[in-house]
């Protein structure tokens, strides 16, 4: 019989995603945007990598982003907003990734993590003392908008 063996339709979505996500990233050695003014810089961020206008969406752009976390000893929160979807796939390690009002999720490699337009992001760090964690972040961004906004302490809500 024909198709997919006995995988999860879980499965076969990650796996999905995991080859747009390397698609973004091939592209992005032949279409690479400017990224200085995309500011300030995700918790995280290495810099964007790819970043092109989503043209069935228009006023959205597709933005990708490498993102390290450095080993962690002490937590350190980074309360921000993103305007726009935000789906990261953790490429090396494990990350501790946290959304207010849900529980903080360790995120290992090949494990995702979707942060929806608006909620604010607490934690975003290394689940390790001694370990980094490398991740890929895919935002999509409204026109003219930055890729955070930091969320002042006592304003979360």
């Amino acid at each position: 019989m024909m198709g997919y063996q006995t995988d999860s339709y879980g499965a076969r979505r990650r796996s999905a995603l995991a080859v747009v996500i390397m698609s973004g990233i091939a592209a992005a050695s032949l279409t690479v945007r400017g990224s200085e003014t995309q500011s300030p810089k995700m918790a995280g961020s290495t810099g964007v990598i790819f970043s092109t206008p989503l043209q069935d969406v228009p006023g959205k752009n597709l933005v990708v982003s490498r993102l390290e976390f450095p080993a962690t000893q002490k937590h350190i929160p980074v309360d921000h907003r993103h305007p726009g979807s935000v789906f990261v796939y953790v490429t090396r390690g494990t990350v501790r990734l946290g959304i207010e009002g849900e529980p903080v999720r360790e995120v290992h490699a090949g494990e995702s993590f979707f942060e929806p337009p608006g909620a604010v992001h607490t934690v975003a760090e290394s689940a390790s003392a001694t370990e980094s964690a490398e991740a890929i972040a895919v935002l999509i961004v409204p026109d003219g908008a930055p890729l955070l906004v930091p969320v002042p302490e006592g304003k979360k809500k």
